[in-house]
């Protein structure tokens, strides 16, 4: 008897994820909730469906939150049945094939809490989802460090770049950068900008793009972006708007300071 319900359960939830996979394919609003309704009532611990769900009957970004609150709540509960809250997996979230639902809850969670502008609450998401996943494989990293600057949190900013290797990417660099202006601290300011045009050919450019208002000649490709050329600024801009956009001054004095470079 256990065998077979072991079956039927392995059964329910593998057609469950392939209504889930024709919601996210449906022609229309309708079609996709009747076969999201459809994933549940096989599976009701399929999160990426019970998100959908969510996301699709939400009248504004701010019922959607508030609506992926309940979906954690829910999560919170499966992970806690499953054992993944235990020590020997806490830190190695994502990695466990089985948390990746949850993982991208909590992202999508996150990433409501800045289109909302609810930063502080968006820093505290960014810290725990760091403690579920030390290696972050969601780049969740990136997202803080602009929050701490944003913030001017340098003790924070500091202690972040630290953990991770002292990582080079623009995505470090450049809101370190910013910190240090914002602070006042020009020559920290200048080291880290300076640094950023070592590892970024395309940091000057960027900078002139920004200051002529060309931002949006620039186009993503589907697939991602890459690493150390102008895809990862336009990504890094785009993320963090809340923070870069409409800062000028910045902008202009780190031309100021390209240009000089040989």
């Amino acid at each position: 008897m256990v065998k077979k319900l072991k079956v039927e359960n392995y059964l329910n939830t593998e057609k469950s994820n392939e209504f889930f996979e024709l919601a996210c394919n449906a022609e229309t609003k309708n079609k996709a909730k009747n076969y999201l309704k459809k994933a549940l009532e096989l599976n009701p611990d399929n999160l990426d469906a019970e998100l959908a769900l969510a996301e699709i009957s939400s009248k504004s970004q701010l019922e959607f939150l508030q609506k992926t609150e309940n979906v954690i709540a829910h999560g919170n509960k499966i992970m806690e049945e499953k054992g993944y809250f235990e020590k020997g997996c806490i830190g190695d979230f994502w990695l466990i094939l089985e948390t990746r639902p949850y993982m991208r809850t909590r992202y999508q969670y996150l990433t409501l809490l800045l289109d909302c502008r609810m930063l502080k609450k968006a820093i505290y998401e960014c810290e725990e989802i760091l403690k579920l996943c030390e290696i972050d494989n969601l780049g969740i990293r990136y997202l803080l460090m602009h929050l701490y600057t944003f913030m001017e949190d340098e003790k924070s900013a500091l202690k972040l770049h630290k953990k991770f290797k002292m990582s080079k990417t623009t995505q470090f660099l450049l809101p370190l950068s910013v910190l240090y202006y914002k602070l006042l601290d020009l020559k920290k300011a200048e080291k880290y900008l300076l640094e950023l045009s070592e590892t970024n050919r395309d940091t000057k450019e960027f900078f002139k793009a920004f200051l002529e208002e060309r931002i949006d000649e620039f186009e993503l490709e589907d697939y991602g972006y890459r690493p150390f050329t102008m895809d990862e600024f336009i990504m890094t801009f785009i993320e963090n708007l809340y923070l870069y956009d409409d800062f000028i001054e910045y902008f202009s004095w780190g031309y100021d300071i390209l240009k000089k470079k040989k």
